[in-house]
């Protein structure tokens, strides 16, 4: 499916914000400047990981998006997402969500952008821990013929270790693996940048 801009078509892009982001995030801009081809859609998540894929899956149905492309938290949805044919791009994905969100810490933690629901603040204990965990193992990747996945060797959130971790659990879902010391965890201009010249 593609959306029409003027005398223009652009295909669908789905991107998929992170757990302390929403749909006002400033990724989206920057993606959408250096992959100006796509008309980009960017969901607001709940906190429940099953129905955050729902709403994303939903998403994807209506939409056919040719790509998506999540970070952190939306790394790990892009595994799952119902989009069969679609390129899947996961920038510093969060497998291994459990161990990051007990760094992280447990407590209210304030969220990055404003959020449409109005929410400004969000909790991490235990019970959600393992809700993600749950999540996580009880799922299976969707498959797509291009998977990327980009890493930042100085995440400043998950660790070089976890990292390292996490990148080796995408190789094995035969994602394309890709490191950059251009940006921390969060998606930056010169992580969209490179993004757009490895999509080409």
């Amino acid at each position: 499916m593609s959306y029409t801009y003027g005398q223009e078509e652009r295909p669908y892009a789905l991107y998929v914000h992170g757990m302390g982001s929403g749909a006002k995030s400033g990724t989206k801009t920057s993606l959408a400047h250096y992959l100006g081809g796509y008309e980009w859609l960017t969901p607001e998540l709940p906190l429940d990981p099953v129905e955050a894929l729902s709403v994303l899956d939903d998403y994807a149905h209506v939409f056919a998006p040719a790509l998506v492309a999540g970070t952190s938290l939306g790394g790990l949805y892009v595994l799952y997402v119902d989009a069969p044919e679609a390129v899947k791009v996961a920038v510093n994905p969060t497998y291994n969500i459990d161990t990051i969100l007990r760094r992280v810490g447990y407590g209210k933690h304030a969220y990055l952008c404003e959020r449409e629901d109005g929410a400004t603040e969000y909790v991490i204990d235990e019970p959600l821990v393992k809700l993600y965990a749950q999540f996580r193992d009880s799922h299976t990747p969707v498959d797509v013929s291009r998977k990327l996945a980009l890493f930042s060797s100085d995440d400043e959130m998950v660790g070089r270790e976890p990292s390292k971790q996490n990148a080796r659990m995408y190789e094995k879902f035969g994602y394309e693996i890709v490191w950059s010391d251009k940006f921390g965890h969060r998606m930056n201009q010169a992580a969209a940048k490179l993004l757009s010249s490895l999509l080409g």
